[in-house]
C-alpha cells in the first residue's frame, strides 16, 4: 500500500473524528440561546437543532471550497505533498478543537481549518524548496489577513449592536415584558422573524441545491421587498397567534435555533470534512483548483454523524455552559471566573464611563431608564433560567442580521465570534455585568477572546509541524502521529471528566 492511498484512508477516518470535535464546539452557536433560556424542553430544543442540522446537511450543494479558499496555490504542489497538506492539517485540526471544547472554549472551525491549511502548506513548501521567498509565492498570504481583520471587526460590532439592541429592546419591553408584549409584540415579532428569513435566505441557503444563480440574483435585486412583505406577513401572523395566547417567543427561539444549525451544516460542514473531500479528489486525479463536488449520500452520513455528537458529548454541554454562565443573571456562576487586576481596573473603567454618562441625563430621564430596568428577584414561572425569552429571541434575531449583512457583502466573518459577542453585548446591557461580578465576566470574556486570537497561532504551527513530520517521514511519520493523536484525545477525555466531576462537587456544594 503507497503512502498516498493509506493517507486517504486515514483522511476518511479522521473526517469522523473531525465531524465529532467540529459539532461539539461549534455547538454553542445554536443552541445556547434556547437552552440559557429554557424556550422548551432540552429534548424538543436538541430536537429542532438535529432537524436543522440534518436539512442543512442534506441541502448542501456538496461543493466543498476549502482547497479554493485561496490558502495555497495547488499547482505548486505534487499529489504526494498535496495529501501531506490535508492530512497534516486534519490531524491538527482534531487536537486543536478537542483541546479547546475540554476546557469549555468555543472558538472558530473556520479560522482552525483556515490557518491549519496555511501553516501546513508553508510548511511543505518550505522542506521542498528550501527557499523561504520560493515557498511564501505558495501562500497567498492576503487571503489569511483578509480573513483575520475581517473577523476582528466583526468581533467589536457584533458586541456594540448586542449592546444597542438589548437596551431599545429592554426600555420597550422591560423585564415584566407579559403585558406589553400582547399589546405591541406583533411588530417587534415581525422584525424578528424577517431577520431570521432574510438569514436562511443568504447564509442557510446559500449552498442549497434550489438555490440558483438567478434566484439568489433576484433575492439579491429585491431584498428591500422580500423584508417589507415578510414584516407585514409575519406581524400579522404573530398578532393572531398572540390573540390566541400563543408565546410566540418561544416559536421565535426555535426557528431562530433550527436556522442557526441549517445554516451551520450547510456552510460550516466544509470545515470539517473538506479536506477529506479535497485528499480524496487529489488522489483521484481531480483538479483542486475547480469545483470539488461531495456525494449526497456523504452528506447525509455527515449530518448522521453530527447529529450524534450533539446528543452524546459530554463536551457540548461544556461549551454551551461557558457561554450561558457568562451571559447568566446569575452572579455565583460567574464568580468561577477568577477575577484579575486588569479586569477589575477595566471594569471600574467601564463603570466609571457609565456614571459618566448617566450624569449627563436629566435625573428623570434616568429614573425612567432604571426602572425599565428593575427585574424581579424571580422570573415569572419560578424556573431557574440565565435569561429570559426576550434576550434569547434578541440574541438570535441579532445574531442573523450581523451574519446576514455579512454574507450578503462577502465580508469575511465567525459565526461563533459573532454569536459569542452579540450574547455578551446583550448581557452587558440588561444589566447582568453589575459591580459584584463585572470583573469575573471580564476576566471570562477575555480568556474565551484570547483563545480566539491563539487558535490562529496554535493551529497554524501544529499544522506546520504534523506536516513536517509527514513529509519528512511519510509512513512511518503518519502511523507515529496517529498514536500520538489517540493518545491526546485520551488524555483530554480523561481531563475533561475530572474537571466535570471537579465541577459537580463545587455545584453540590
Amino acid at each position: 500500500m503507497t503512502f498516498e492511498l493509506l493517507a486517504v484512508i486515514t483522511l476518511i477516518v479522521l473526517a469522523l473524528g473531525s465531524l465529532m470535535v467540529g459539532v461539539v464546539n461549534d455547538a454553542v452557536n445554536f443552541l445556547n440561546s434556547a437552552i440559557g433560556a429554557k424556550a422548551a424542553p432540552r429534548k424538543i430544543i436538541m430536537l429542532v437543532a438535529a432537524a436543522g442540522v440534518m436539512i442543512g446537511a442534506t441541502f448542501s450543494d456538496g461543493i466543498i471550497e476549502v482547497a479554493r479558499k485561496g490558502i495555497f496555490h495547488p499547482e505548486f504542489f505534487t499529489l504526494n505533498e498535496a495529501i501531506i497538506i490535508f492530512t497534516g492539517a486534519i490531524i491538527a485540526n482534531i487536537v486543536l478543537l478537542d483541546l479547546f471544547s475540554t476546557f469549555g472554549l468555543p472558538t472558530s472551525t473556520t479560522v482552525s481549518i483556515v490557518f491549519a491549511l496555511f501553516g501546513a502548506a508553508l510548511s511543505t513548501a518550505l522542506l521542498k524548496t528550501g527557499d523561504w521567498d520560493a515557498a511564501w509565492e505558495a501562500i497567498n498570504s492576503a487571503s489569511a489577513v483578509k480573513i483575520m481583520l475581517g473577523i476582528l471587526l466583526s468581533v467589536g460590532f457584533a458586541f456594540a449592536i448586542g449592546v444597542v439592541a438589548q437596551f431599545i429592546t429592554r426600555l420597550i419591553f422591560t423585564f415584566d415584558y407579559a403585558r406589553r408584549f400582547n399589546r405591541f409584540g406583533f411588530l417587534w415579532s415581525g422584525v424578528a422573524l424577517s431577520a431570521l428569513v432574510f438569514f436562511i435566505l443568504i447564509k442557510g441557503g446559500k449552498h442549497a441545491t434550489f438555490m440558483t444563480d438567478d434566484l439568489q440574483a433576484w433575492i439579491s435585486t429585491h431584498t428591500l421587498t422580500i423584508m417589507v412583505g415578510s414584516f407585514v406577513v409575519f406581524s400579522l401572523l404573530s398578532l393572531i397567534l398572540i390573540r390566541l395566547k400563543v408565546n410566540v417567543l418561544k416559536f421565535i427561539i426555535l426557528i431562530g435555533t433550527g436556522s442557526l444549525a441549517m445554516a451551520f451544516a450547510g456552510n460550516d460542514l466544509a470545515n470539517f470534512i473538506g479536506v477529506t473531500v479535497a485528499g480524496v479528489n487529489a488522489y483521484l486525479g481531480a483538479d483542486l483548483a475547480g469545483k470539488l463536488p461531495t456525494p449526497t449520500w456523504v452528506l447525509l452520513v455527515a449530518g448522521a454523524v453530527m447529529v450524534f455528537a450533539l446528543y452524546t458529548s459530554k463536551k457540548s454541554k461544556t461549551v454551551i455552559r461557558t457561554e450561558i454562565n457568562l451571559a447568566s443573571h446569575d452572579k455565583d456562576v460567574v464568580n468561577s471566573w477568577r477575577a484579575n487586576l486588569f479586569a477589575e481596573k477595566l471594569a471600574k473603567m467601564v463603570s466609571f464611563s457609565f456614571d459618566w454618562i448617566g450624569g449627563i441625563l436629566p435625573k428623570n430621564t434616568r429614573d425612567w431608564i432604571a426602572s425599565r430596568f428593575k427585574r424581579r428577584a424571580h422570573w415569572d414561572d419560578g424556573e431557574k433560567r440565565a435569561y429570559d425569552l426576550i434576550r434569547a429571541s434578541v440574541n438570535l434575531m441579532v445574531a442573523a442580521a450581523v451574519i446576514s449583512y455579512a454574507t450578503s457583502y462577502k465580508l469575511p466573518l465567525s459565526t461563533t465570534y459573532v454569536t459569542f459577542m452579540v450574547a455578551m453585548g446583550t448581557s452587558l446591557a440588561d444589566g447582568a455585568w453589575d459591580r459584584s461580578c463585572a470583573p469575573a465576566r471580564i476576566t471570562g470574556v477575555l480568556t474565551v477572546v484570547s483563545g480566539w486570537f491563539l487558535t490562529a497561532f496554535i493551529i497554524f504551527f501544529l499544522a506546520a509541524g504534523t506536516s513536517a513530520v509527514l513529509y519528512l517521514a511519510q509512513g512511518y511519520g503518519l502511523m507515529t502521529l496517529l498514536v500520538v493523536l489517540a493518545y491526546i484525545v485520551y488524555k483530554l477525555l480523561h481531563i475533561h471528566d475530572k474537571r466535570e466531576k471537579k465541577h459537580s462537587l463545587l455545584q453540590e456544594g
